[in-house]
């Protein structure tokens, strides 16, 4: 054997420890990195997945840690490890384990626990309760001569059902001796389900009476890679494209592409998805935000909604026909019912369509530019930015007022160019998700865009961004408060004074985290953004975008107006 893995393996001795096999079996698994924080009850695990190959991120917080797998792992596909001690080192994890449910990401947590049985220790409580209670599962190391194999199905347990598996670690059992060590044991191909024939055909049918076609793709196509299956499926029945905000970027550069749907869509979006006939949906919700609270999609079109979990179907809205299965799979199968009999051609894509798709695009539609000496628009700003960082980019945006304007000026290349991590609604993820997208993807520039206090909440690892020497560059949108409680709260005539908070100055921090950065109110500010480009971007670098804190976004006024948040 000549890797450096194998090497240890060679000289696996007869009688090993729990902390060994467990780290041993992410190994043989084929576990590349795992993000964490040290503490004494995962220390020698954490240290064992390193002898055995595993990369280690040593992050700030747990919290960031999450978050920084989440990401990985959405951008990679593979299995990512979490490493965490006990007590608070779990607790502080559990909301990125929480957003890691609700995205449907494959993490393995290896969570340090107290002495089984041990309820009087500090650092004791029900770990199974909380994992479960975010969505997550919980299982634990109890037997030392099972661990390799109790390791090897907490992990096929993430992979199969694409979550967060917390394995239990308690500090006693990890010191026990096993004696019989397991030989290498290979993860189960997952099978796909079958495309139901009754069905497949339904759908053909439903598809050769549509005019107007269009394909929306969301999370779940991104997950089956049915990228290039769905272009050309659409091609071949000259429909249009659009995706849900999760899956923004999947088809970029396509002529046809309309882009995000929902309520951060263009005019020309929201005009022309409103006149689909037949919308086939691969691997999205259809929840109030890709739908517009249900106003973006006729009533006279035919709804085809197609998943990989059946019980999300018709979940939000009712659907006209169902059809479960892969995205890719049922792609593909109506694909090869095209090929013996292909459609008739659609009269959808026009040069009329084409002019509204321009006119009414993102980035040609005029608006009310309200900068000033002192703050600048945030669509002026994120157009500009959008045009000065590198198109190789990995854009991951934060939770906020301030998300619509990303999404609707800032391009991604690519679905691997994009990730949103606020399935759960909270801010504060985005740096550290920017961190693991910059570990897993470094040959692209990473682009986070975050408000300021979504960034303050964080703020730990921008130490670990430096330490790691990533490029990344964080472009935040300053308003000095939470302003979508301002801008929810403040026009229905509360005092908003609670939420609104002293200037930070964004560039001078970065200084002292050993980063770079500017402060930008005018356009001309960004000629500092222009230069560190030039140079290569290299390291981080903060842009402290001023914007306008009295701008209220139109996407959170028709989105939120009068909500019961």
């Amino acid at each position: 054997m000549t890797s450096s893995s194998a090497a240890v393996l060679d000289h696996t001795p007869a009688s090993s420890t729990v902390w060994r096999e467990v780290a041993r079996a992410i190994a043989d698994i084929g576990a590349k990195r795992c993000f964490g924080l040290v503490g004494g009850a995962n220390f020698k695990v954490t240290l064992g997945l390193t002898e055995f190959g595993v990369e280690f991120v040593a992050a700030r917080h747990e919290g960031g840690a999450v978050s920084m797998a989440d990401v990985a792992a959405r951008l990679t596909r593979d299995l990512t490890i979490v490493s965490v001690t006990a007590g608070p080192g779990l607790t502080n994890a559990i909301t990125g384990i929480g957003e890691a449910a609700k995205s449907d990401t494959p993490l393995l947590v290896l969570a340090g626990d107290v002495v089984l049985g041990d309820k009087q220790s500090a650092f004791a409580f029900n770990q199974s309760e909380l994992v479960h209670a975010v969505g997550g599962e919980w299982r634990q190391i109890a037997d030392a001569q099972s661990a390799y194999a109790d390791t090897w199905k907490a992990a096929s347990l993430a992979l199969r059902e694409r979550k967060p598996v917390v394995l239990s670690l308690p500090i006693n059992v990890q010191e026990m001796p096993v004696t019989a060590t397991m030989g290498k044991k290979h993860l189960p191909i997952m099978p796909r389900i079958t495309v139901n024939p009754a069905k497949l055909e339904e759908l053909v049918a439903t598809i050769r009476t549509s005019k107007r076609p269009l394909i929306l793709a969301g999370h779940g196509a991104v997950v089956a890679d049915a990228q290039p299956l769905l272009v050309q499926l659409a091609d071949k029945l000259g429909a249009l494209l659009a995706t849900s905000l999760q899956a923004h970027g999947m088809f970029s550069g396509h002529p046809w592409n309309l882009g995000v749907a929902g309520g951060f869509s263009s005019k020309a979006t929201a005009e022309l998805i409103a006149q689909s006939d037949m919308i086939l949906a691969f691997g999205m919700s259809l929840n109030m935000w890709t739908t517009k609270k249900g106003k973006l999609i006729s009533d006279y079109a035919q709804l085809v909604q197609i998943d990989v979990e059946k019980g999300r179907i018709g979940m939000h809205r009712p659907v006209d026909l169902e059809l479960e299965g892969d995205a890719s799979a049922v792609a593909t199968a109506v694909l090869q019912a095209f090929d013996k009999t292909p459609p008739s051609e659609a009269g959808w894509r026009t040069p009329e369509v084409a002019a509204v798709m321009t006119a009414r695009g993102n980035h040609n539609l005029a608006y009310d530019d309200t900068s000033t000496a002192d703050h600048i628009d945030p669509r002026t700003l994120s157009k500009a930015m959008d045009d000065i960082l590198p198109k190789d980019r990995t854009v991951v945006v934060d939770g906020g007022h301030f998300v619509g304007w990303v999404t609707r000026y800032i391009s991604a290349p690519d679905h691997k160019g994009w990730c949103i991590p606020i399935a759960f609604q909270s801010i504060g993820l985005g740096l550290a998700g920017a961190i693991g997208a910059a570990v897993t993807q470094p040959e692209r520039l990473t682009v986070l865009a975050v408000g300021d206090g979504g960034f303050l909440m964080s703020i730990a690892e921008l130490e670990t961004a430096v330490r790691l020497k990533k490029r990344i560059c964080i472009f935040i949108y300053n308003d000095s408060a939470y302003s979508a409680e301002v801008h929810h709260f403040g026009p229905e005539g509360y005092d908003a004074g609670m939420a609104q908070f002293p200037v930070t100055d964004f560039a001078a921090i970065a200084r002292g985290y050993g980063a770079d950065g500017v402060v930008v109110r005018t356009l001309a500010d960004l000629d500092a953004v222009k230069n560190w480009v030039a140079d290569g971007a290299q390291g981080v670098f903060i842009v402290d975008g001023r914007i306008n804190p009295k701008l209220i976004a139109d996407w959170y006024s028709e989105m939120f107006s009068g909500a019961n948040l």
